[in-house]
């Protein structure tokens, strides 16, 4: 079965949800998860608190951090 995020689930839960998972991490750690609808593979709090969302992209196979904001999540 499938795994998805709250930025894309087709159901009423999402298996991963973003904000909540946001608001838990500590400063300088990391929670990895695996979307299958919009390839998101994890979600970073740096130091200084900001959020980064890595996201899997088809011509490229390295992540790249996109910074974001709970509104963005």
């Amino acid at each position: 079965m499938s795994d998805y995020c709250s930025q894309c689930t087709p159901y009423e839960k999402a298996d991963y949800n973003l904000v909540k998972m946001a608001l838990e991490l500590k400063r300088g750690y990391s929670f990895s998860l695996l979307c299958e609808g919009c390839n998101n593979r994890a979600i970073y709090k740096d130091e200084t608190g900001r959020l980064y969302l890595y996201r899997a992209e088809k011509d490229n196979p390295d992540l790249q951090p996109l910074e974001v904001s709970l509104d963005e999540l």
